[in-house]
This record gives C-alpha cells, sequence and structure tokens, in this order.
C-alpha cells in the first residue's frame, strides 16, 4: 500500500494525515495537529513564515512522521477556479496550450499565476467541433512560492500542492459508495476561510472561499460585548446560535446569543448566494445534500439552521465511518471530536489514489 502524507495548513493549526491506500482499502495510521500563533495564517495566506515553518518542523519531529509523499494543500482568497469551454485537445498539447486558452477568463495575468485545471466533460459544438469542459485553477505565483519556502524552512519538500477544497472533495464524496451520480455540496468552515465546494460523482465542479469563518464568531462576542478573546471563544463553544423555529433566549447570555446567530446569519446567506450562483448557471439542477466539516462547523445549532434557512439536507462529514483507523495515538473519543478537521489532511493524502 502506498504511503502519503497529507498536510493542511489550516488558520489556527497544521495539521498532518498518514494514510495508506490500496486496492481500495484506506487505513489512517496517524494524525496529529500543531497550533499556530494567532495571525500567522489568515484568509487562507501564510502572513508568517518562519512560523509556521516551526510549526510543521515540531509537529514531524513531535509525531515521528514521513517525510516521503507529502502533498500539502491551498486555500488563499488569491485563487481562482473556473469552468472553461475549450477545443479538446490532447493532454500534453492542451497543458501546453492552457495559458492561451484561459486568459480571457481569469481575472488575474498568466504570466504571474500557476495554472492547472480538471478534465470534466466532453462534448461538441453545433459545427461539429470536439470541445471540452475544464475546471481551471490559477494561483498567484507567490502564493506557491511562499508555501515552497515554508516547507523548506521545515526541511520538508513536497510531491505536490494540491487545493484543500480538491482534498476536501476526495475525502467525502472520492471513497464513498454513491448510487447514480447526485449534485452534492460541502462547506468547510476554517478559522478565517469558509470553502464550498460543489461536486457531482466525486469531481469538484464549482469552489468559493468565503473569507469569513469560526474567528468571526469570537469576534463578535469580543467586538459587540467587549470581552476577552479566550472568554469569547469558550462563550461561543458553550452557547451556538439560535435553533432555528425556536424562540429567542431571555436569559443573561441572550445578547451574546443573537450576535452569535447574526453572525451565522449573514455566513449562510453568503453559502446560499454561492451555490444558487452555481445551480443559476446549470438549468435543471438541485442539490441532494450539503455535507458541513471544520472547525466552524462545532458550533452547536449552526448545522440545523443551514438546513433550514437553506431548505437542503445538511449532514456533519463522517469520514471515520469510510476509512479504517490504525493505531493513531488518539483514542477513539479523541478521534471523534477530531473528526470535523479530519478530512482536508485525508482528502490531501488520497491525491493520486481517487
Amino acid at each position: 500500500m502506498a504511503v502519503t502524507v497529507g498536510l493542511d495548513i489550516g488558520g489556527s493549526a497544521v495539521r498532518a494525515a498518514v494514510l495508506d491506500s490500496g486496492k481500495n482499502r484506506w487505513v489512517l495510521r496517524r494524525f496529529a495537529e500543531m497550533p499556530l500563533p494567532p495571525g500567522a495564517v489568515t484568509a487562507g495566506e501564510v502572513i508568517d513564515e518562519g512560523a509556521v515553518s516551526e510549526a510543521i518542523a515540531a509537529l514531524w519531529r513531535r509525531s515521528k512522521l514521513p517525510k516521503r509523499r507529502i502533498v500539502v494543500g491551498l486555500a488563499s482568497q488569491r485563487l481562482v477556479v473556473r469552468q472553461v469551454d475549450v477545443p479538446n485537445l490532447g493532454a500534453e498539447e492542451l497543458a501546453e496550450a492552457l495559458p492561451y486558452q484561459v486568459q480571457d477568463s481569469i481575472p488575474l495575468a498568466v504570466e504571474d499565476a500557476v495554472l492547472d485545471y480538471v478534465p470534466l466533460e466532453e462534448f461538441m459544438t453545433a459545427d461539429g467541433d470536439p470541445m471540452q469542459s475544464i475546471l481551471v485553477i490559477a494561483v498567484y505565483r507567490e502564493i506557491v512560492d511562499s508555501m515552497m519556502r515554508v516547507l523548506a524552512g521545515a526541511n520538508l519538500t513536497p510531491t505536490a500542492i494540491d487545493l484543500q477544497p480538491f482534498g476536501l472533495v476526495r475525502a467525502i464524496f472520492g471513497i464513498e459508495a454513491s448510487v447514480g451520480s447526485p449534485l452534492q455540496a460541502l462547506v468547510d468552515i476554517g478559522a478565517s476561510v469558509t470553502q464550498v465546494a460543489i461536486t457531482r460523482a466525486g469531481t469538484a465542479r464549482f469552489v468559493r472561499l468565503l473569507p469569513r469563518g469560526g474567528e468571526d464568531f469570537t469576534s463578535v462576542l469580543v467586538n459587540g460585548l467587549e470581552m476577552d478573546v479566550d472568554d469569547a471563544a469558550d462563550l461561543k463553544a458553550r452557547l451556538g446560535v439560535r435553533a432555528e423555529g425556536t424562540p429567542a433566549e431571555s436569559d443573561p447570555d441572550a445578547a451574546a446569543q443573537r450576535l452569535l446567530t447574526l453572525e451565522a446569519d449573514e455566513l449562510i446567506d453568503d453559502i446560499r448566494d454561492s451555490i444558487d450562483f452555481f445551480l443559476s448557471q446549470s438549468a435543471g439542477t438541485t442539490l441532494e445534500r450539503l455535507v458541513v466539516a471544520g472547525n466552524g462547523a462545532r458550533l452547536p445549532h449552526l448545522a440545523n439552521r443551514m438546513a433550514r434557512l437553506m431548505g437542503v439536507q445538511v449532514e456533519p462529514a463522517r469520514i471515520l465511518d469510510i476509512v479504517e483507523v490504525g493505531r493513531v495515538e488518539l483514542d477513539e473519543d479523541e478521534m471523534l471530536e477530531a473528526q470535523p478537521v479530519l478530512p482536508t489532511a485525508l482528502g490531501l493524502a488520497l491525491w493520486g489514489e481517487v
């Protein structure tokens, strides 16, 4: 079985999953995380390269992680994912011609970007010309260069750099047994970025990164009630948002819950707008279900409120129902606690497998 390490650089921690994969069997051998200092990563972008390198190096030393076959994920606000129709060329020819084929479809200069693509469907024009739809990925070159410096600072060389949303889709939809090809969505609520992906048959069709996350729920309490950050985080985790359909609370925590609920509704509006935009481009399609993951998804009642306001089936990511768990250092309760943040690292470790 191939052993791969998926490295998730999040807003509050770096996380690594060691995965054995082969013959439709996936075994999680190790999962570990190391906290990051506040502000080291913001909106998916590394701000303090030295601090992130130090955290990754400490994670590898403490957990004795493999130094080969490492796949790291990106989730920067300065990346673009767009569906584009191009002539149906061979893979090598399209890779060479990609900058010219997509330069008018992406909002950044191709000379400043690292480009890649995922093939979707082939089709014919009315005139009989062979075409194909592809999902184009464009990332500012400086973002990739920064990531390479961070890993070099931790004495690591990656096998690949992937998108975190692709890893999430791979983990949650790519290896599960499914009937037909329903349209499904994934929402991962991180510390400062919420990732929205829409998928069919285990392949991402749409990706959008929203510049808000769990830290915003803490901030509304800090700013609105003049609370300490740690106290606000504790109160947020205890209260959560108001469950849709229940009366507003009148106890001393009512003001805090109102602020959290308003923040939740703004986030839900942004998620719904993103999904509605995709659906508006695909006539006759409906969303079958939405899966939530990430640290922010732990906020009490948030998933239920999302389901009611969006009118869609919402369920938590249950990645431990799909993969086997080997002799990891965490016990069963700790693994269940880690389940919301596990999919990104695990999905990156599945790179090249599904």
